[in-house]
């Protein structure tokens, strides 16, 4: 009987000391496994990017101006084509959508002449031109795959205002006296419009706390419309479309 009590002592004294020591350890995680801070750091997404890119714009200007300036001086929209630059905001709105502001700026001058006129001595009667677009956009980027994977496609649209300026300076015909002036006609104008394209992020460094530094390719297609004003309000309605790919360093955290 005493022998029996002892064995019933000894094992409720180890149920006793298991139980506690189970207790001391629930809040503890395992020696070999994540420590759940470091864990949730590895998941967290990025809530905010900045971008910096370069490119190329290719134009088509639907507009009687420039219907008329191709018949008249030979200039074409592919004579203003442009490389241009811009800078981008993003913040996180979901944990693959992204809200995107950005500012967007290029310009192009090329030279045109009377294919038709030219000076008593043969010269040619010439002007330049010139086209500069700068423009505002609100996006919603969209991420196709998650945080962990180092090659990240995504699609972006929406809405833009492009800031437009066209100039025309040098000499021009009075068709009605047949005098060669000098002059300078110029329009500005704010067009709406909206915008929609696809890229590809490349993680190239990846930083603490979830964070990464990413090369990234898009190519994006805008439109815009609008009125001739000022010294063109002659000429009415036009639509310029741009198209065209960027290149650039996003920054993720």
């Amino acid at each position: 009987m005493t022998r029996t009590r002892h064995i019933l002592m000894t094992l409720l004294a180890t149920a006793a000391f298991a139980t506690a020591t189970a207790a001391a350890e629930s809040g503890q995680p395992p020696r070999r496994g994540p420590y759940p801070d470091a864990s949730q750091r590895s998941a967290r997404d990025t809530r905010f990017a900045f971008s910096t890119y370069g490119g190329f714009r290719v134009l088509n200007v639907t507009s009687d101006l420039f219907a008329a300036n191709e018949y008249d001086f030979g200039i074409t929209d592919d004579d203003l084509r442009t490389g241009g630059y811009g800078f981008e905001f993003d913040f996180a709105v979901l944990p693959r959508v992204d809200v995107s502001i950005g500012f967007d700026n290029g310009d192009a001058e090329t030279y045109g002449s009377y294919l038709d006129l030219v000076y008593e001595d043969g010269g040619e009667i010439e002007h330049l031109a010139q086209l500069a677009v700068t423009e505002l956009s609100l996006g919603v980027r969209l991420r196709l795959l998650g945080g962990a994977a180092r090659v990240r496609p995504y699609l972006i649209g929406g809405v833009t205002g492009a800031y437009y300026r066209y100039t025309e300076v040098g000499d021009f015909v009075d068709f009605d006296t047949a005098d060669i002036y000098y002059d300078v006609f110029e329009e500005k104008s704010f067009l709406p419009g909206f915008f929609a394209g696809g890229g590809a992020d490349i993680a190239v460094v990846r930083l603490p706390d979830g964070g990464r530094v990413e090369l990234f390719a898009e190519f994006r297609y805008a439109r815009s419309q609008g009125e001739h004003t000022e010294g063109f309000d002659g000429f009415g309605d036009f639509r310029l479309d741009r198209s065209g790919g960027l290149f650039g360093l996003r920054v993720r955290w």
